[in-house]
């Protein structure tokens, strides 16, 4: 498991989905038109509309660097919502896309044993990556890690817990998989020699 991350997180906060939003007009213009007494008019436009272009995947137009890169922002991101939404369905959810299948399971448990001590975390992490290097379907991102202002503290009182506080220089090896055209999180080990970012 890596250092604890946490970031700012919109789960307090209900969402209307969109979906729901384009059902309820979907619903209510016909009802609303037929108490109409005249047909609506609807003016055409004069010449043809092109349509837009659609928005390009990220996936496909990054270069191999860019895709490792943005798929460990995105799992750092990531963890950092699923240890805040204290729900193991939730982060379950969100490491999906950004973990090996194989890992969630426990990384979900260890975040859990956490929550049921009574304990969370806080704060955030500054990544900054030293190298990256990608063979085939495999990728290694090393960084060295500010994680001073983060840590675990307890939930009832909000006192920091002796020892959770992060380190300037918190060096880290992280492998990438490429699994059906995306790169997911195999794995992450912390390097005992110093580092400089």
């Amino acid at each position: 498991m890596t250092a604890p991350r946490a970031w700012q997180t919109v789960f307090g906060r209900r969402h209307v989905p969109a979906v729901v939003v384009a059902m309820a007009v979907a619903c209510t213009v016909p009802v609303l038109s037929a108490c109409s007494a005249e047909p609506p008019q609807v003016g055409l436009p004069s010449k043809p509309v092109a349509a837009a272009p659609a928005a390009p995947d990220p996936q496909v137009s990054a270069t191999p660097r860019q895709q490792v890169l943005a798929a460990l922002t995105g799992y750092t991101a990531a963890l950092g919502q699923a240890e805040q939404s204290r729900s193991v369905t939730v982060a379950r959810r969100l490491l999906r896309p950004y973990l090996a299948v194989g890992r969630i399971d426990g990384l979900v448990a260890a975040v859990s044993a956490i929550w049921a001590r009574g304990d969370r975390f806080y704060g955030d992490d500054v990544l900054h990556i030293i190298g990256v290097h990608i063979g085939g379907h495999r990728a290694y991102v090393h960084d060295c890690d500010d994680t001073t202002g983060m840590g675990l503290e307890s939930a009832a009182t909000g006192q920091t817990l002796p020892g959770s506080a992060g380190v300037r220089d918190a060096n880290l090896v992280t492998r990438l998989d490429q699994v059906a055209g995306h790169w997911v999180v195999e794995s992450q080990v912390p390097e005992s020699v110093p580092c400089a970012p």
